[in-house]
Order: C-alpha cells, then structure tokens, then sequence
C-alpha cells in the first residue's frame, strides 16, 4: 500500500394548512430490518447476445453473492462468493458481461496500514457458469497498485482485453495497459506522464486525453490519434473554478463533452480537441447545472443529459432513444426511469424504476417480443408497506432567502401539527438532498416523525452563486441555514418545538453536532453518524491521501479550527448525543466519535458511542446498517418523548 496513496474521494411552498388533527388509528412500521437488509437483486448486467444477466443479490442473513440467470429461465443460479480477503474486506460492487461467457467482477475493500484504514480494489474474472475463476492482476509488479479496477475501455472489438490504469508503489500517476481477462496478462500500452491522474479513451478504445494535477498545478493533455504525439491543451490551478470538466468523446471523433459554467450554472459543452477555445454550448438549464450525460446503455453514445429541479429530469437529444424513454415513462407512471444497460444489438433493455416511497425494481424491457416484464426489487419486504412521500418545499432563510429542500411526513399525513421530527442535513457538505427513495429518511417516517431535508447554501446542483455563498462555511453560513430551517419547522407547527432532534451522517454528523453546540435550546437531542468532530484532526488525517490536505483545506477554509469543532467545546451541548461509526471508515476515521465520546464524558454529559467492527464509512454492509439505524430509532424515542410506535394510517382534519 503506497504510503501517499489517492482517495477516490413557496415560500412559494405548497404551505401546508395547518389543522388540528382527530385522533389516529397506527398501524405497525416496518420492521427496521426491512430497511437495511441487503438488497435482493441489484447492479444487474446483461450479456452482449442478450441471453443472460448476472447480479448481485444477498443471503437472509447478509452475506453477498454473485448470481447469474438466463432470460426466461427459472431464476438465477450464485456462481461467486460477493465477499472475499482474509477478512471478507472486500465486496463485489458490480459485476459485467465482457464476452457472452466471461464475466468481470469488481471488488472494493478496505486495508490498514500502521493501523490506519484505505480504499482498494481488485477485479475478478469467471465465466457464467461459476467456472474459471481468476483474480487478475496477481503480478508482483502490480500487487502494490492501490487500485486494480479502474476500466479505460472496455474494447468491445477485442474479445479477451480491455484496458485499465494501474498506478504504483511510488505515486498516483497510472500507466494504461491491455488487460487479458482469461490470462491476466498485461501489456503497456500508455506510459505514465506526471500529472495525469485519469486517462480517457475514445469510442475506438484509444486513448487520446488524460488530466491530473501535481501539487496545485493540473494539466490537459490531448493527442489525435495513437501514433500522434501528446500536447498540451490547458494548464491550471487545481482550484480554478474555470476549468472545465471532462465527460468523454462526442461523436466525432475529435471532439468532447465537458461541462462548464454557463451564466453561473453548470452546462454542457462540445470542445474541439485542435482547439480547445472552441466551446459550442450544446445545453444548459436557466435555474440548475446539469448533472451529466445520460448515455446508451453498455457504449459510450450520448442520448441526453441529466439534471434536477425539485425531482430527476432529463433533456434527450437522441430521437430514437428519447421516443423509447417516453414510452417507458408511460408504462412506469410515477416513477425516475432510466435504462442502465442493453444487449448489444439494443433490443433487449435493463430499465431501472424507483420513486420517493417505493425501492428500486428492475425491468427487462424486450422490443422484439415488446414486453416489459419485472426481474425483481431490491427490497421486496417493503413492496406492501406504506411507505412516505417527499414534498419539494421552499423555506426561508434568516434573511429571507428561500432554500430548497424536501418535507417527509409520515406516510397517510397529509396535515400535521406537533409531530415530533427529525431535522436531517446532507452529507459533502458541497452535495445535495434528492427527491427519491432513501432507507433512513423512510424508516423514520414510517415511526411517526416529520422529516427535514434543507439545500442548505454551499450545496450543489443550484449554480455557483448558491455554491459560494456557503463554501467553507463549516459552523457557520451552512449552520445558520440548517438552524433556520430547524426553527422554521416548528414555527410553522409541523414540528413540535420541544421535540426537534437533528441527525446527520458525514458532514451531516458534524453539522448535528456543531448544532447541539451552538443552539443549546433549539434540538432535544442529536446524532452523528460517521460525522467530524474536530476540523484540525480532519485536515491532518487527510494529509494520508494524495492532495487530500489541499482538498480538505479548500473545503473548510482558513478559520478558527477549535471555536468551530464540536469535540473542543463538547462541555457547551446540553442534550443527549448518539455518536455511531465503523471502525474501518477512511473518510472520517472513527476517532472522531471515539475522541468525541471522550470529551463529552470528561463534561459529564450524556452520550451513546456504538463503534462498529469492520464497518466503512456508508455502513454498506447489512448487519452494520441494521445496527446503526436500531440504535438511532431507540436513541429518538427515549429523547423525542411520546413518539408513535407506528406511523398513522390516516388523518382526519380540518382546515384552519
């Protein structure tokens, strides 16, 4: 493991008539292992002649496991173990199809050095019928490179290769080779270049672009063909809010998409590789950036482009492709649809259905026997649960800024008044809070509490301007607009004043906790998963990755490190703190909630520490999950005082 290694790192509000409600008959919740159990099929794939897909899926008690079905065929058949290492560290996170036989499995893990926790990863070769297994890449040469997966092209044309970047033992800086996926030999075919960090190859599998930074100086290289010689495009500041984002080859072939500001948003762009000054907007959105390109299932062809308002949208620029997905949007009402992956000859089609109260299912969509057929749910322990709705609100700022954001009540409300709630800051910080299904958000909705999600500014997805108004303001800008949405909820009355708890995960557990610091009178309780509890600490422990000191100081800013971190002013929080973190997790490693405990201990307040072994920093893994989310609805019950065991089926009210 490289010691310097990369971390991969309204008002206008449908205002709501607040009543007085008659009494309400509960039914019972799920269960909370309903919401962190393993889901039973996801991440499908299917083979280029269309015949099979391969998964992955869960056992009852959570162990993962890669499985394989023919299409028409009485479900799959497990041909891999999904968990493998000494210790089971690493997970199958997808697995693909490179010839209608072999089958490709990544694998991230997690590896400690000095006792101190990394990400890695590997690929794992076989064939469809659990045949041939083989971890590629077992040379000594390679063994050091921290990550094994990282596909340039797939090379479509080639039946046994594909191409990948491996860096090593000395830095970040990958070489390109041809990857044997039945030999696992190796073959260079680019040479590394400081400071080329990400190599891009066009539709052809050549590859002609590549970008990275060295210190706080980064560069775009380009080439025209592969006998062509490598030249500069651009130099910048790692930091330069002007560069340009890459997103691959456009059509011709001496052309790319890349996004870039447009009137203060995020849009897409066609850039000429001969001249880079030549930017032709190909489309932009006049309220929100643009997430990305929406592309053709298993090719690289652009089909549209993603975006969001208040819920996922899309602008298709392909007619065939935008005609398919409007009839698939007729046939799935209600629901983000999105095809994920195809057949090669494209009359075979995964789709992809979930929306805000239901878990994702999948769909086989044939145009030859024009059918849509479901191949299964993540979740079908809640196919028949009532689940809760996202309402997209607008709440006002201190200066009376409206702030996007989401409302969750439980499921059958649709009038509140005095509910108890949960106030639920985003994770990044520099992200955002979507509409759609989220297992936490539902499981506690489903137990009775209203649910607050705020776009806080410095969150992304709104343009630069709502971006910078909150960038590096950690406890402070981004603080107050979570404090005011917590205080517009019980203003409004949907939340009981006295009985608001604030939860976070991330950034989210240290913006819980710096709210607990510094609104003693405002939150019952608070809870931090995986969260930061001392800014200096984080800036140091970055300092582990390549550039990740840099990063983190960019993201906090130059400020008063200790008046701004929960753990040196633990002595100040008046309410009870859950405080939950895997001990595995290289975000933000564990210490932070065992120094935290800590300090709150020597104050003598109350404090909950559940440390979970071998837990990463999303608690991907079930029984981690399950453990997480069982000691936060216990936490919010004995703090939120006379929380409904169960979620009301019905609300009768009449309007003030």
């Amino acid at each position: 493991m490289p010691a310097a290694c990369m971390l991969s790192r309204a008002f206008g509000l449908m205002l709501l008539l607040w009543s007085a409600a008659a009494p309400v008959a509960y039914a019972a919740p799920p269960p909370v292992a309903a919401f962190t159990r393993g889901a039973d099929l996801f991440a499908p794939s299917i083979s280029p002649d269309g015949s099979a897909i391969v998964h992955l899926s869960h056992t009852d008690d959570g162990h993962r496991y890669v499985a394989v079905r023919l299409i028409g065929g009485d479900g799959g058949t497990a041909i891999l173990r999904g968990e493998a290492g000494q210790r089971d560290n690493y997970l199958a996170t997808y697995c693909w199809f490179k010839t209608d036989q072999r089958i490709l499995c990544h694998f991230h893990g997690i590896e400690f050095e000095a006792g101190r926790p990394y990400p890695t990863s590997r690929i794992v070769a076989l064939n469809r019928d659990g045949s041939g297994v083989k971890v590629l890449m077992q040379r000594e040469s390679v063994r050091g490179s921290q990550f094994q997966d990282r596909i340039v092209s797939r090379l479509p044309s080639d039946p046994t290769g594909v191409l990948v970047a491996l860096d090593g033992d000395e830095d970040v800086y990958p070489s390109v080779f041809r990857l044997d996926v039945v030999t696992g030999q190796l073959t260079e075919v680019v040479r590394q270049r400081k400071p080329i960090m990400r190599w891009i190859a066009d539709r052809d599998g050549v590859v002609r672009f590549g970008y990275g930074f060295e210190g706080k100086k980064g560069q775009y290289l380009a080439r025209d063909s592969a006998d062509s010689e490598w030249r500069t495009l651009l130099k910048f500041d790692r930091f330069d809010p002007d560069r340009f984002g890459v997103l691959g080859f456009a059509a011709l072939p001496g052309r790319m998409l890349v996004s870039s500001d447009h009137n203060g948003r995020e849009a897409i762009f066609e850039m000429d590789l001969s001249d880079r000054s030549d930017l032709e907007l190909v489309f932009s959105h006049p309220e929100v950036g643009i997430d990305g390109a929406y592309v053709w299932p298993g090719t690289d062809r652009v089909i549209g482009f993603a975006y969001e308002t208040d819920r996922p949208q899309l602008q298709m620029i392909d007619p065939a492709a935008s005609g398919l997905q409007t009839s698939i949007d007729k046939l799935l009402p209600g629901s983000v649809n999105r095809m994920i992956d195809a057949a090669r000859n494209g009359r075979r089609i995964i789709v992809y259905s979930s929306s805000d109260n239901r878990s994702g299912i999948y769909y086989l969509l044939d145009l030859d026997q024009r059918s849509i057929k479901p191949l299964g749910a993540e979740s079908p322990a809640l196919a028949k649960a009532e689940l809760a709705t996202m309402q997209p609100i607008k709440v006002p700022a201190t200066d009376g800024t409206p702030m996007p954001g989401y409302l969750t009540l439980p499921p059958g409300v649709t009038t509140a008044r005095g509910l108890p709630a949960v106030v639920l800051p985003h994770g990044g910080p520099y992200v955002r809070d979507s509409w759609g299904y989220d297992p936490l958000v539902q499981m506690l909705a489903t137990r009775g509490y209203a649910v607050l999600q705020v776009n806080y500014r410095g969150s992304t997805g709104y343009g630069d301007a709502w971006l910078k108004a909150g960038f590096q303001g950690w406890g402070t800008v981004m603080h107050d607009d979570i404090t005011a949405a917590a205080r517009w909820l019980g203003a409004q009355g949907i939340a009981d004043p006295g009985r608001i708890c604030i939860v976070g995960w991330s950034y989210g557990g240290y913006a819980a906790l710096i709210g607990a610091v510094k609104e003693p009178g405002l939150y019952r309780c608070a809870a931090s998963i995986a969260g930061v509890s001392d800014l200096r600490a984080i800036l140091d422990e970055d300092s582990r990755f390549y550039g990740g000191r840099a990063d983190a100081e960019q993201s906090i800013g130059k400020v008063d490190y200790a008046s701004l971190s929960p753990r040196r002013r633990a002595a100040e929080i008046k309410v009870p703190v859950l405080l939950v973190h895997g001990h595995a997790d290289y975000t933000v490693v564990a210490t932070h909630s065992k120094e935290m405990a800590e300090a709150l201990k020597r104050a003598g307040k109350p404090y909950e520490l559940l440390v979970l072994k071998d837990g990463d920093h999303s608690l991907v893994r079930p029984a981690h999950r399950q453990a997480a989310f069982e000691k936060l609805a216990s936490f919010l019950e004995a703090n939120l005082g006379g929380t409904p065991q169960a979620a009301p089926t019905k609300v009768a009210a009449t309007s003030r």
